[in-house]
């Protein structure tokens, strides 16, 4: 029987990406869930982790962020754009904001993941695309969640 020492090979080592999530209701649910337990399914080369999570109602947030293991809370999205510990916005909130939100973000330079309905017009998903292509220029990331 062979023994292998494991010590100093686990996540500890990998380097992580500081997630904020802007949203906690049913889909911020999903995210947290999938946040969390990315490595159980992938091999990515850097970790998430739940920096903060961001929402109007403090005690909701307080409770996703205690369910879920995220390190603290903002009532205000704003200032999760502001913090050098968060490089992905991960976006879960009802379509009127949505686009307000992502746009913020990027032009922050942070890479974002909007959950789905991506905008509610043509106009939004215009102004999404071209601050989009804007960040993508300097290297940062966008894309949308499709659960199926």
């Amino acid at each position: 029987m062979t023994r292998t020492d494991l010590t100093g090979t686990g996540p500890q080592d990998t380097p992580t990406l500081g997630v904020a999530m802007v949203g906690y209701s049913f889909m911020g649910l999903a995210h947290s869930q999938g946040w969390r337990n990315a490595r159980s399914f992938f091999s990515p080369p850097a970790l998430p982790r739940l920096a903060v999570v961001s929402g109007r109602n403090e005690a909701a947030a307080l409770d996703t962020a205690r369910r879920f293991g995220w390190e603290s809370v903002e009532t205000d999205w704003r200032e999760v754009l502001t913090r050098d510990d968060v490089q992905i916005v991960d976006i879960c909130t009802p379509g009127d904001i949505l686009a307000e939100i992502a746009v913020a973000a990027l032009e922050a330079g942070k890479h974002v993941l909007c959950e789905k309905p991506l905008a509610n017009s043509v106009a939004e998903a215009e102004e999404m695309a071209a601050a989009a292509e804007r960040a993508e220029a300097a290297g940062v990331r966008s894309l949308v969640g499709f659960t199926y």
